[in-house]
């Protein structure tokens, strides 16, 4: 993705700083969706989101930055947008502290569980169709569209092994103030990573720990998920992505929800025009049976 279309640098008067960069970047998307039952089951579909990043880095080496989000979504049914009607907002930023591998935010948290490595393999559509391809029933994750939830991410890296801790506290879940703190582990050999989290939190459906294996075979990339979601029991699933040639990929996934005895699938394509252009199409069975699908283009920019 082409990250940068304005970007600015000035030397920064506090003692110590030695420049400051603004980039903006993003993608926009839009296309036709269909949700069987809606009310209006066939609707167009679209979606604007800008990405601003602020970075300073001081002389003795500290990369210190921030990261704001705007987020245009219209959507008659509502079922690909983070907001109650067609609203534009920015969301709550994000800021952090960089040195070598190692990275300390505040803010808009990124969640150990949502960010462990194969957990959204094998999605489809260009919606993402309800991104019911992850397996984890409960825990934190950045928001693009809103206030999300305040709290800290440490994230490390070290050749092939990765590591990423998040917490957060007084977050309300519906009549409930919860803290939650996940730990996720990662390990990268060859074509190969393995990932694993665990997650302490209030809330009893939340998710207890996740595995994730992932491993590249010719064409294929497949990834096999599973995660204990604590009362909500446990969703076991596998992700695939298979080349059909240099712009064209085919994905799906199964999921299987020991808790409610039921099933979701989605399969679909994705087709590169070049330049950060791209077609992609989906159909989706969520647990409840319900059928959607979408097809539409995203441009990155």
């Amino acid at each position: 993705m082409k990250k940068v279309l304005f970007a600015t640098t000035a030397l920064v008067a506090t003692a110590g700083v030695a420049a400051a960069d603004v980039t903006f970047g993003g993608y926009g998307r839009f296309g036709v969706l269909y949700v069987d039952g809606a009310a209006n089951e066939v609707t167009l579909s679209s979606r604007l989101r800008l990405i601003v990043t602020a970075t300073a880095e001081t002389d003795n080496g500290l990369s210190f930055g921030s990261q704001i989000r705007y987020q245009a979504d219209a959507d008659e049914n509502g079922y690909s947008s983070n907001f109650a009607g067609n609203i534009a907002a920015f969301n709550t930023p994000r800021f952090w502290v960089s040195t070598g591998g190692l990275t300390l935010s505040v803010g808009n948290v990124l969640g150990a569980l949502e960010n462990m490595p194969g957990m959204y393999d094998g999605g489809v559509g260009f919606t993402g169709l309800g991104f019911l391809e992850a397996v984890y029933g409960g825990g934190d994750a950045y928001s693009s569209g809103g206030a999300g939830v305040f709290g800290v991410d440490v994230l490390y890296s070290a050749g092939a092994f990765g590591v990423h801790l998040s917490h957060s506290s007084d977050d309300l879940i519906g009549a409930t103030v919860v803290d939650r703190t996940a730990l996720a582990v990662s390990y990268t050999a060859g074509n190969y990573t393995v990932a694993a989290a665990i997650q302490d939190s209030d809330n009893a459906a939340d998710t207890d720990f996740a595995l994730t294996a992932s491993g590249s075979f010719g064409a294929a990339d497949v990834t096999v998920k599973y995660a204990d979601n604590g009362t909500a029991d446990s969703t076991f699933g596998l992700g695939v992505n298979y080349a059909v040639s240099d712009a064209t990929t085919l994905a799906g996934y199964i999921n299987r929800d020991s808790g409610i005895d039921q099933t979701a699938w989605g399969i679909g394509v994705r087709h590169s025009l070049g330049g950060g252009v791209s077609l992609r199409a989906g159909i989706v069975d969520n647990y409840a049976g319900v059928t959607s699908a979408d097809a539409g283009v995203v441009f990155n920019f």
